[in-house]
């Protein structure tokens, strides 16, 4: 029998003069194999765990895919505000090129109005899709703001008072998209 013991295990460590048992050595197999089962079902916990954390990863790696793609559709849906200015060119008819069709659009000169207060001087207005801003006179439709397809239209006629292309006058707009 053993007069020693392993630290961990308590397996048995013999003396010199200390007489060896078989059974000594059966119970040290029998800790050794049940510590080497302990070690192997832990070892394959981790390995569960590991591939649960992998695919946990690429569930959320997907949700926040397909999260990301439908804001991208909401937002690529919802009206976008875009700017510019353009400086007239007294030309009677001229296209403003946008790349699309706006939704609505206001177009004012760069002091701020779309019409000359106590004159009949008009610069833009408000126009929508088939809603241009426009003149109903005697002599006709006299048309002041029209949206297109890729923009909009603007126009000049001193003697209609249509001032929305006036040469070297700067305007403002703001396109919804």
């Amino acid at each position: 029998m053993a007069s020693n013991h392993t630290e961990h295990f308590s397996l048995n460590q013999w003396q010199a003069d200390d007489q060896v048992l078989r059974t000594d050595f059966n119970e040290d197999n029998a800790k050794i194999d049940s510590a080497l089962k302990d070690l192997a079902a832990a070892q394959a916990e981790k390995a569960d765990q590991t591939a649960l954390d992998a695919l946990a990863a690429e569930v959320a790696k997907k949700a926040t895919t397909a999260a990301l793609e439908a804001l991208s559709k909401k937002l690529a849906s919802m009206p976008c505000l875009v700017t510019g200015t353009y400086t007239g060119d007294g030309a009677e008819s001229r296209l403003i090129s946008l790349g699309f069709q706006p939704k609505a659009l206001l177009v004012m000169r760069e002091e701020g109005y779309s019409a000359r207060p106590y004159t009949d001087d008009y610069y833009g207005g408000l126009a929508l899709p088939g809603k241009p801003v426009c003149l109903q006179t005697s002599y006709g439709t006299n048309y002041i703001l029209t949206i297109e397809s890729k923009g909009f239209r603007v126009y000049y006629n001193r003697d209609r008072y249509i001032l929305s292309n006036q040469k070297d006058t700067n305007y403002y707009y703001l396109a919804w998209k």
